[in-house]
């Protein structure tokens, strides 16, 4: 059987380890529904990328650097969809972002969320490059499970407007995002939920982390921040290092539990950012030298093996996004301190709602603290509440693949 080709967008393997699990799982998944499939990652980070490509895939690495995206492959791209619209061949297109998109059957966008308001000027015009270049070489985009919305911004609600309604099909993540995306009026909207509740978790761990995590013992309180939420948090004049502080000495108090705390995103010899959340981690680790109850994870770990830890956890506190997801999906229970509706969006699907938090509560710990009490308390309602709604969770997960499968076969 030839193989299919297909181009992913919107997620690196490196980095982010929420955005590698999409990676992760569409390149294990879709097969099963299409046959062969030769993939092609456009990623932002092509060196780190090459050395963590899924084993036993065929998949190649393509370098797309925001800088690239924006001064050569867009303007391609534009250029290319004038000569698409007089009927001429684009065998010239030879930019390697756009040839792996012309010589595909489908683009698959995995951002886990885009054309959101109040993430800024920058990051939405990315998410309109990024998105578009597909549509503008008339090649097929699915925009596969995640947040989207809301469109009150001026410039944002243009934008979506100007890309979604081009896509074949744009997969709603939850029901907010279904609202938000119905105020633009769009008919090619599937609900789904995350893909990455498709994702197969690790059997073992690096030997130096399982060492580590054996010394935490049974039943400890997983904590994994976020440099994201850092950022939100300390707009407002905050130390987020100092909280997460608090919380963990407030974990360890009132729970008497030992305390894992885990980068979620992780990007080697880099300092703090979006994508790395290893220097905090670090940071608050280092206030615990002389606690033997508190383990600073300082690795980086796949998708799969993060999962494989949050798994091993009895509670999960959390603020990225696909660590939550994690949790879920091994039916651990979690306690969200977010930055966005794709958070309780999901957690909704479970009747869990009121476990997610935003950023602001970190100034009072002892509201997060009740609540992993709480947690513990009802340990088993909350299980048999995860594992109740895993089910229809997972079939809506697949539903992705059946989407983008469908617009392979059109």
């Amino acid at each position: 059987m030839t193989a299919r080709r297909v181009s992913i967008v919107g997620a690196a393997l490196s980095a982010n380890k929420g955005a590698a699990a999409m990676v992760e799982t569409v390149v294990a998944r879709l097969p099963e529904y299409v046959g062969p499939v030769e993939f092609s990652l456009l990623t932002t980070y092509p060196a780190d990328d090459q050395d963590r490509l899924p084993i036993h895939a065929d998949i190649r690495v393509v370098g797309l650097e925001p800088i690239r995206l924006a001064c050569v492959e867009f303007p391609v791209a534009m250029l290319a969809c004038v000569v698409r619209m007089l009927h001429l061949p684009l065998g010239w297109v030879r930019t390697r972002a756009n040839r792996a998109i012309l010589d595909s059957d489908v683009v698959v966008d995995v951002a886990g969320i885009s054309f959101a308001d109040g993430r800024g000027v920058p990051i939405v015009v990315y998410n309109t490059l990024m998105t578009g270049i597909g549509v503008l070489l008339g090649v097929p985009v699915v925009k596969a499970a995640q947040a989207l919305g809301p469109f009150k911004g001026r410039l944002n609600r243009f934008l979506a407007s100007c890309v979604l309604p081009r896509l074949s099909k744009v997969c709603a993540r939850g029901a907010a995002t279904r609202v938000h995306l119905d105020t633009l009026g769009l008919t090619n909207v599937v609900d789904v939920s995350d893909l990455a509740f498709s994702l197969d978790e690790a059997t073992q761990l690096p030997a130096a982390v399982e060492s580590q995590l054996s010394a935490a013992g049974d039943g400890f309180v997983t904590v994994m921040p976020s440099s994201v939420v850092k950022g939100i948090y300390e707009k407002d004049g905050g130390n987020y290092v100092e909280a997460v502080v608090r919380l963990v000495q407030s974990l360890r108090h009132e729970t008497g539990l030992n305390v894992v705390i885990v980068p979620h995103s992780y990007r080697v010899g880099h300092g703090e950012g979006r994508m790395n959340d290893g220097p905090v981690c670090r940071a608050v680790s280092e206030k615990f030298i002389d606690d033997v109850g508190v383990v600073g994870i300082d690795a980086d770990l796949s998708a799969g093996e993060l999962r494989h830890i949050v798994s091993r956890g009895s509670v999960l506190v959390t603020s990225r996004f696909h660590a939550m997801i994690s949790g879920l999906a091994t039916a651990t229970p979690t306690v969200v301190v977010g930055w966005s509706h794709k958070y309780k969006e999901v957690l909704s699907d479970f009747g869990l709602e009121d476990f997610g938090f935003d950023a602001r509560s970190l100034d009072e710990p002892s509201v997060i603290v009740h609540k992993v009490q709480q947690a513990i308390r009802e340990r088993d309602v909350i299980v048999e509440k995860i594992i109740a709604g895993l089910p229809d969770v997972k079939d809506r997960s697949a539903r992705n693949f059946s989407v983008i499968a469908d617009v392979m076969r059109h």
